[in-house]
């Protein structure tokens, strides 16, 4: 009988663990060295982004990024969220970045790659949970900063990602996602106020309108607000949510982003682009504010996607259960 050494044992463990789906009901996780990946009844319903993948052919390499959810699918499985878009390669799917910050004297801008003055990427996974109804995955990020080429990068932010999916019936897909900052260098970081920066989500790359269109054509992205305005009427209100839809591959889908009262300066403020299909929630649209060491910036957000067009009311129902639940 051969024998192998306890470490090659250990390794062989620890790659068939990382492999064996979380299963909570009818949801499966499946984590492999590069992406997190949730299923429900066989169909996929998002990617969470460990390892950066090759940038697009013509993408310059300091657009890569990990960190972020993509893609999030929808029911009818079209992928409702765009990587890598030809005009803003900066953006990433679901992904959380801060715009015009500070640190040390230092001008940090962890949103606009091309400067490669900050950076944002994954650390690792904190933790997989199952339960009866929902699968849950944890996963740690850093922030970091540099002053000049050449220089050092240094962690300045501890991010960690609660990551929910809902068990939900075939019509929809329901997840959280909760968001913990913690500075871990001894000076806080500055935000200044700016009009975007924050949680974002960025559609598929069907819905980019030539700039300084603002026709609606049938199919293309529309915008729907709690208070009921559309993109160029919602931008910088403060909605409870904000949903948007259209048809991709000509099937209709939409989706819709809470905002919980729990979150700072709730119900933030939100950046709705006039023509690119994006959004934020950006707090520090209402003035500066600082995140100091000792002190942890929490945001948390539901995500509901249909593939049908946004419905108001059924958005406020899943609202009221939302803030019901206490999230």
């Amino acid at each position: 009988m051969k024998t192998f050494p306890i470490s090659i044992l250990v390794l062989f463990y620890s790659f068939c663990i990382a492999l064996m789906p979380v299963r909570g009901g009818e949801l499966t996780l499946t984590e492999t060295d590069d992406t997190i990946r949730i299923a429900q009844r066989g169909k996929p319903v998002l990617e969470y982004i460990k390892k950066a993948r090759p940038v697009p052919e013509g993408v310059e390499e300091h657009f890569s990024r990990s960190g972020y959810i993509h893609p999030v699918y929808t029911p009818t499985g079209q992928e409702l969220t765009g990587d890598y878009p030809a005009d803003h390669a900066h953006q990433h799917a679901l992904f959380f970045a801060w715009t015009k910050t500070g640190y040390d004297g230092r001008k940090v801008d962890f949103w606009n790659q091309a400067k490669d003055v900050g950076r944002i990427e994954f650390r690792e996974v904190v933790d997989l949970k199952r339960e009866q109804e929902q699968v849950t995955f944890s996963v740690r990020h850093a922030f970091k900063v540099k002053e000049k080429p050449g220089e050092t990068w240094v962690d300045v932010l501890d991010e960690v990602w609660t990551v929910t999916v809902h068990q939900t019936p075939d019509d929809y897909f329901l997840f959280d996602v909760v968001s913990i900052q913690q500075c871990v260098a001894d000076k806080p970081l500055s935000l200044a106020k700016y009009h975007y920066g924050g949680m974002a989500i960025r559609g598929n790359y069907q819905w980019l309108k030539e700039k300084g269109d603002h026709s609606i054509n049938p199919g293309e992205v529309q915008y729907l607000t709690s208070d009921g305005k559309d993109r160029w009427e919602g931008n910088h209100t403060r909605p409870n949510w904000v949903a948007f839809s259209g048809k991709i591959d000509g099937q209709n889908v939409s989706a819709a982003v809470f905002c919980s009262p729990k979150n700072f300066r709730a119900p933030q403020h939100v950046r709705i682009h006039p023509n690119k299909p994006y959004f934020c929630f950006a707090p520090m649209v209402e003035g500066p504010f600082k995140i100091v060491p000792g002190e942890k910036y929490v945001s948390r957000y539901r995500y509901l996607v249909t593939s049908k067009a946004a419905n108001s009311k059924l958005i406020n129902e899943h609202w009221q259960r939302y803030t019901k639940d206490g999230e």
